[in-house]
């Protein structure tokens, strides 16, 4: 849900709010990318990955809406490009076709089979948050980490690859959430200005190869990510996630203590907690513009697509996040295009082409560009 100036909870400090997460394939491996930080935040934010926190991937498998699978990554204290980092693996569930991934189960939820039924063997509990799984990989910021198992990581500061004019954004708001007159065409090449240009964000990249036990080529997964924030009780409070781009910059308010709240919650609980809402957003939206003669239709097949908020993938396809499919999502992708013309069942062009952000990616490990 998080996205770069997102809630007040998350914006007390920057860096634990992400901005992005990017899922895509390479070479015989899957990509996970987890952006936070944004230098759009101001030149008082604290430098550097937050020392008392976890910054961490959490992967559905087969459709199940529940963790099964986790990668943590947390920093120790040092100054901005010379953080020690170590990345945990935190499996939630296992059984015979899922060898080794008992590693971080609750002593409190025994057996694989809480809470699914018989067609999503292997993944039935969530991942709780005190198991400490096991130590895949150990290095520096800004220096290529290779662990176990083929695992390869990189943590620094980089380049942000997002693109967006923010007019065009307050236009879409003005239109969806506040049911105002707005004009959301118009940008187009040459005119529409990237307001992240030139900007930063901390960047954490994992790349995990395809004979991995769980992500294996052709498996269905979901992906979101999270911050969370240790407690003086000893527990760890969620600050900030992301599954889907640019969802929540249009349908809420990002200075609401709603806003704040949502972070907090479980993305398997979005459709309960938000549905409605969005649907009703949608609906009148479309009605506005008359782009369909069924609103109310239209909208449930948009939220159906939007909810749950986790990024769906098939591991080993090209990933595309399109007007067609949500499909992973990579770093070229214009996530911002696809999505208004999404909610608004309209063609609406951005006016930024992925050519113009091609300084902030690369095609070799880490993908992004170190800044």
């Amino acid at each position: 849900m998080s996205h770069h100036l997102d809630s007040p909870l998350a914006r007390r400090d920057p860096r634990l709010n992400i901005t992005d997460q990017y899922v895509f394939d390479d070479a015989g491996a899957t990509v996970l990318i987890l952006n936070a930080g944004t230098s759009l935040a101001g030149p008082d934010q604290p430098a550097g990955f937050h020392d008392e926190a976890r910054y961490e991937f959490r992967v559905w498998l087969d459709g199940a809406h529940e963790d099964a699978l986790a990668f943590r990554v947390a920093f120790e204290p040092g100054p901005e490009g010379a953080q020690n980092y170590t990345v945990h693996r935190v499996e939630g569930a296992a059984d015979d076709a899922t060898p080794g991934a008992a590693a971080g189960l609750d002593d409190a939820t025994p057996g694989a089979a809480a809470g699914l039924d018989d067609a999503t063997p292997g993944t039935a509990v969530v991942l709780d948050d005190a198991a400490p799984g096991v130590e895949v990989a150990r290095g520096r910021t800004g220096e290529t980490v290779r662990g176990a198992d083929g695992l390869t990581a990189w943590a620094g500061r980089v380049r942000d690859p997002f693109y967006l004019d923010l007019g065009q954004l307050a236009a879409i708001d003005l239109l969806v959430q506040h049911g105002e007159p707005a004009t959301i065409t118009g940008f187009v090449p040459g005119e529409a200005v990237n307001t992240f240009a030139g900007s930063t964000v901390n960047s954490i990249v994992l790349r995990i190869p395809h004979s991995d036990p769980q992500l294996f080529r052709d498996r269905i997964i979901r992906v979101w990510s999270t911050t969370r924030l240790a407690t003086d009780a000893g527990g760890w409070r969620p600050i900030g996630r992301a599954g889907l781009p640019m969802i929540w910059p249009i349908f809420r308010d990002a200075d609401s203590d709603a806003a704040s709240a949502a972070n907090e919650a479980h993305p398997a609980d979005d459709s309960a907690a938000y549905g409605k809402g969005m649907r009703e957003l949608v609906a009148a939206t479309v009605r506005r513009l008359g782009t369909t003669e069924r609103p109310e239709a239209y909208a449930e097949a948009v939220v159906q697509r939007l909810l749950p908020d986790a990024l769906p993938y098939q591991v080993g396809t090209p990933a595309v996040f399109g007007f067609t499919d949500f499909n992973g999502r990579a770093l070229v992708d214009n996530a911002p295009e696809v999505v208004f013309s999404l909610v608004t069942n309209s063609a609406v062009g951005t006016g930024l082409p992925p050519a113009a952000t091609a300084d902030t990616r690369q095609e070799a490990f880490p993908y992004v560009v170190p800044a």
